[in-house]
């Protein structure tokens, strides 16, 4: 029983990543609707796989379930992006700030490798790598900010944090040159140990990052 529970369980993981993957990169657009025959055929899987999938993603933001059973992709409006903007500026800088105070020498270690990484898929433009480790760099200093409420609730947004960061990312190259850089400072301030620094540098790089957004959406 315990190995048809584990296969099971690595099937419905893997039929996440694909969609996951497919919504990030463009592959399904914003506001589209998803085929559970097409997606069943294309990855010879059962329908119970797609639909475990289905409900991960739309409590990860990036899928709408409507009451009609039919599924599309989140598609998000300025509006929606200004108003995370307010939220995340807020959170986030917040979150630096206690992991400046809280985090532990592993988590720093974390954070080293997610820049260095970071500095990898820059040089040879791979958006996808762009997107996992900006969104892991962001996701260790939220958890080292040991505050499991701020931790629940700046992770609810990162289904439309995903759109918003590719848009970025698509938008200038030159974008994640600047990202890397403000990634490099707010380590600094949380290797030091300084939480009014820390929460400065998130601070500015977070409405570094909507600045970008709105030139990307505006050209």
């Amino acid at each position: 029983m315990s190995d048809v529970i584990v296969k099971r369980t690595t099937l419905k993981q893997q039929v996440y990543d694909y969609l996951k993957d497919a919504i990030l990169l463009g592959q399904f657009q914003p506001g589209e609707r998803l085929i559970e025959e097409k997606i069943a055929e294309t990855l010879n899987v059962s329908r119970s796989p797609i639909r475990e999938a289905v409900r991960m993603l739309e409590k990860d933001g990036l899928l709408n379930v409507h009451q009609t059973g039919g599924v599309t992709v989140v598609n998000p409006t300025i509006e929606d992006y200004r108003s995370l903007y307010e939220v995340r500026v807020e959170m986030e800088s917040l979150a630096a700030y206690f992991a400046a105070e809280r985090c532990e020498e592993s988590e720093l270690e974390l954070m080293a490798t997610s820049i260095q990484e970071m500095r990898h898929e820059i040089s040879i433009q791979n958006l996808k790598g762009l997107l996992r480790v900006n969104y892991n760099f962001h996701e260790i200093i939220v958890r080292a900010s040991r505050n499991p409420f701020l931790i629940s609730m700046t992770l609810q947004l990162r289904g439309v944090n995903s759109f918003y960061r590719r848009a970025i990312v698509e938008g200038d190259p030159r974008n994640m040159e600047n990202a890397l850089r403000d990634h490099e400072e707010i380590f600094f301030a949380i290797r030091q140990k300084d939480p009014h620094l820390a929460r400065e540098c998130m601070r500015e790089h977070i409405e570094h990052d909507y600045q970008a957004f709105m030139r990307a959406v505006q050209n």
